[in-house]
């Protein structure tokens, strides 16, 4: 299994951070209780939720990245910009079942490891809001959960931390593998999502179609199927 420093670089349009450690308590705090409340390894939640409605709001995190419309200023430099986590703005939690779960699953914070938590701006499409059907993921035994483990677990953020699940994936919640597993067989058989849309959903870019098919066949072989090596999303 490859380490992480093995890994190609990998990065989003945004650079994100929580500004103090208060903030980043309290969205720990958010995201593990819903994990626990919805069994969802990988729960996102609207920033107003946890942070509330207030413009201090906005001091909870920041976000950097180059202008997609100008990416340099008049001087040829750079130009940066912040996003506004007033308008629109996304708690991402990646958690991992701990070894000593029981066999329905975490039954407290304490049986969740966290793999990483991030704040990001609101993107291309919202996992939190898009309708399954816009996906193409309306089908038997796939729910919303699913939707927040690809914008999550395999979100340009956490995806190089994949190899961290496996070993304890077996002690997620039974309901929780269950979407994974008819979500993945579904995106690999019947083939819904493009790869912008994977894109505007995660940040990683899949040259076309068949290299995205083969790569969610690996992951579905990585988690359920004992396939050693861990699946390598693109540079």
């Amino acid at each position: 299994m490859p380490l992480r420093d093995e890994l190609p670089p990998r990065t989003g349009p945004w650079a994100s951070r929580f500004d103090s450690e208060e903030a980043l308590l309290q969205a720990d705090d958010a995201l593990r209780a819903a994990a626990l409340a919805n069994h969802d390894l990988a729960p996102v939640l609207p920033f107003e939720e946890v942070y509330g409605t207030s413009p201090s709001r906005a001091e909870k995190a920041t976000a950097i990245g180059i202008d997609p419309e100008h990416p340099y200023d008049a001087d040829g430099e750079i130009n940066y910009v912040y996003a506004d986590f007033l308008a629109s703005g996304l708690l991402y939690g990646v958690y991992r079942p701990s070894a000593g779960a029981g066999p329905e699953g975490p039954a407290d914070g304490g049986e969740l490891w966290n793999t990483t938590l991030y704040p990001y701006p609101g993107g291309a499409i919202d996992p939190v809001t898009v309708p399954l059907a816009e996906l193409g993921l309306e089908a038997p035994g796939i729910d919303r959960r699913f939707v927040h483990f690809c914008a999550g677990l395999l979100g340009v953020e956490a995806v190089d931390d994949l190899g961290m699940l496996r070993d304890t994936f077996d002690h997620a919640w039974p309901d929780y593998r269950g979407t994974v597993r008819a979500g993945l067989v579904h995106l690999v058989q019947n083939r819904p999502l493009t790869p912008a849309q994977w894109y505007g959903l995660t940040y990683v870019a899949f040259p076309d179609q068949q290299e995205l098919t083969l790569y969610l066949a690996q992951v579905y072989a990585f988690l359920f199927d004992g396939f050693d090596a861990m699946p390598l999303a693109p540079n």
